[in-house]
């Protein structure tokens, strides 16, 4: 491939900032284009530049270039006019353009800062609303726990006061029995010695006091038992109603999750529709550049 010499890649250079700019190049202006610092080379390429524009100019005129200078430098004058009426237009068109694209840009900006805020705000009430319901959880599943054990000492109150049942079924049997031992005893005791009798009727007191105090005892425990297990089932029936409460919470902290989502996505979806706008306002922009561009390069 064969390397374009400075003055070559200047004179190119004029062109492209022509055409882009619709400014007549300069010096400082090529220099960064090219990346060479050379200005005496690069004022000959403007120049040469210069003079092929303004042959072209005259030529599509239909002027000869051979006409008299006076006439070639009055259309010239005349062409720079309309070159430097051009440029002002383009330029205030242009400013225009760059002011309703600051305007656009800064309205991005606002939304997506209220974007930004409102994601934290939903990620923030997300995080809130996940802690209380996972705190919510742990506590229907504590209350089921609590539930479950007191349902446990329920059962085994309720056991033991069956056993009792029992045991005092088995005493007032054993105690029939001691009665119709002692009925035999009093017969027989009867036809016995005073002292002898006298005996009898203090061991029968004893036992019999004995045998009293034992069932008051078994009678008493009884009552504590079936009073326990009445506390344990109250006990249970208020968790029960407890856990079903901290349900009904959690269920409604989920619905308001669900409608904070709903909102975001709402959001994103304005946020869509800006950016459609404002890739359409951008086309619209490129394309009136182009037009004006096309129509100073057809002039």
């Amino acid at each position: 491939m064969i390397k374009k010499s400075t003055y070559t890649r200047a004179f190119e250079a004029c062109e492209v900032f022509f055409a882009e700019t619709g400014q007549m190049p300069t010096i400082e202006a090529i220099k960064p284009i090219i990346g060479v610092n050379s200005p005496s080379v690069i004022s000959s390429a403007i120049k040469d530049w210069k003079t092929a524009l303004s042959n072209t100019v005259r030529k599509d005129q239909g002027i000869n270039p051979g006409a008299p200078k006076a006439l070639l430098d009055a259309v010239e004058a005349i062409w720079g006019q309309a070159l430097e009426e051009a440029n002002r237009v383009f330029r205030e068109k242009q400013e225009g353009l760059l002011s309703r694209q600051t305007a656009l840009d800064a309205q991005e900006k606002a939304l997506d800062e209220e974007a930004a805020r409102v994601r934290q705000l939903v990620n923030v009430t997300e995080q809130r609303f996940g802690e209380e319901i996972g705190y919510l959880k742990k506590e229907v599943d504590r209350l089921a726990d609590a539930a479950a054990a007191a349902k446990e000492e329920a059962d085994r109150h309720r056991a033991t006061s069956t056993a009792l049942e029992k045991d005092n079924a088995v005493l007032a049997e054993e105690i029939r029995q001691e009665k119709e031992k002692f009925s035999r005893l009093e017969t027989q005791y009867d036809r016995e010695h005073d002292w002898a009798l006298k005996r009898i009727e203090e061991e029968k007191e004893s036992h019999r006091q004995k045998t009293q105090h034992e069932m008051n005892r078994l009678q008493s425990e009884t009552v504590r038992n079936k009073q326990a297990a009445d506390m344990a089932n109250t006990k249970l029936e208020q968790l029960g109603r407890q856990a079903d409460e901290y349900k009904g919470l959690a269920n409604l902290l989920e619905r308001d999750l669900a409608n904070e989502k709903l909102k975001l996505a709402g959001l994103m979806l304005d946020m869509a529709n800006l950016q459609s706008e404002l890739n359409t306002k951008d086309e619209q922009i490129r394309i009136l550049i182009t037009k004006t561009a096309n129509k100073k390069n057809r002039q």
